[in-house]
């Protein structure tokens, strides 16, 4: 890594950082590649115990992989250039030239932390649907995206700054017209601040929640497992489509409840799917409607049989309902594990800092906000290390 820089705040180009991991991930990825191989030599044979050994080496050989080229070898690489930025890592090879970059974004996702940089050409073939919604959940609306965690060695600010202020001085230095790049910055803005409509969203989950059910019936009766992970994750799904689809300005009971059902609804859908597999010959004897008619009351006539899905079932009911639900009562309760200072509450999430400058229980996330931009340079910040110290706004 370069140490030559054009001021304090920003590297200096050509910048190239390699990938490198801190102690405690090179012990992470041991174990996990210790576990997983492990787990594939445990003396199993049905057709279950099979399949997860093979599962089990497969994730054991990809850590071995990812572990060696990321850690190891140090392949992956960041590189910014007078003509743009080149990222390559075990997944994808990407450039991306400066007078193409629209926005410079940071988000959070998989317990690591990005820079995504979304592209013209990526706005121009944009599409508002479902499958757009779907793939911006995995970061996709970002034509390139920085992981910092295998970069350790940047400071994940500077090199934001770096990417952000090249990606201006190189609009401007060609000619583009700034206000038409604030558009491209609005179209996006515009774009996530969209409410939606209720009942699209619900119905958008209502899909997932049907998919999810299916592919957890077929595994029930394929492997005769109970794997509760393909719900977990399906809950997490639904809510993701939900939440994506519609921004609540206010908690909804009614709506709420609706998302629980459908939360809970992928339960029903599996034990439903895993009966009418296992009972194929009454379908042939009795029709298919027949045949659901009569498994759906043996779920519900026989909960005893099925009391695992009905306490999975609940729980994710009440996570879909509840979720982010915020009332006087609880923020005053979350009000006494926030620092004080000066008569402020500031809450810290890793690198974030809010301070709030009304009583934490007065304040209610759902209502509308004004927000204040501070332009670059004025806000002043005293720092000990990671910790903030002060701030001050001129």
């Amino acid at each position: 890594m370069e140490d030559n820089q054009r001021d304090p705040d920003i590297y200096s180009l050509p910048f190239i950082i390699h990938s490198s991991y801190k102690l405690r991930m090179h012990v992470l990825f041991l174990f996990m590649i210790v576990m997983f191989v492990g787990f594939s030599f445990i003396p199993i044979n049905d057709l279950g115990g099979i399949l997860f050994r093979v599962f089990s080496l497969v994730l054991g050989i990809f850590f071995v992989y990812a572990w060696l080229y990321m850690g190891v070898i140090k392949k992956a690489y960041v590189e910014l250039t007078e003509d743009g930025i080149s990222l390559k890592t075990i997944f994808t090879s990407k450039k991306l030239k400066w007078t193409d970059i629209v926005d410079v974004q940071t988000y959070y996702a998989n317990n690591n932390s990005f820079i995504g940089i979304i592209s013209k050409e990526k706005m121009k073939k944009r599409r508002d649907n479902f499958l757009t919604q779907l793939s911006d959940l995995l970061g996709g609306k970002y034509s390139l995206s920085i992981p910092l965690k295998p970069f350790s060695q940047a400071e994940p600010a500077k090199l934001y700054a770096t990417i952000f202020y090249t990606a201006q001085e190189k609009a401007q230095h060609n000619g583009s017209d700034e206000e038409n790049v604030d558009d491209w910055v609005e179209k996006v803005n515009d774009e996530k601040t969209n409410d939606g409509s209720p009942v699209t969203a619900l119905f958008k989950a209502l899909l997932v929640s049907l998919a999810c059910g299916t592919v957890y019936g077929v595994s029930i009766f394929v492997l005769q497992t109970n794997f509760i992970i393909i719900p977990v994750l399906g809950t997490m799904g639904i809510l993701f489509t939900y939440f994506k689809s519609y921004q609540e300005k206010g908690f909804n009971i009614i709506i709420r409840f609706f998302l629980g059902i459908l939360c809970t609804l992928q339960f029903f859908v599996a034990l439903l799917v895993a009966l009418l597999m296992l009972n194929t010959d009454l379908i042939e004897a009795n029709g298919v409607w027949r045949t659901i008619y009569d498994c759906t009351v043996s779920i519900t006539k026989y909960p005893e049989e099925y009391i695992a899905y009905y306490v999975f079932g609940t729980i994710c009911f009440f996570i879909g309902t509840f979720l982010g639900y915020s009332s006087k009562t609880t923020r005053r309760i979350r009000k006494i594990f926030l620092h004080n200072q000066n008569g402020f509450y500031i809450k810290r999430e890793k690198r974030f800092v809010s301070i709030y400058l009304i009583d934490y229980a007065e304040y209610n996330e759902k209502e509308e906000k004004t927000i204040i931009r501070i332009n670059p340079n004025v806000c002043l910040i005293e720092r000990e290390k990671k910790n903030i110290l002060a701030f001050s706004i001129p």
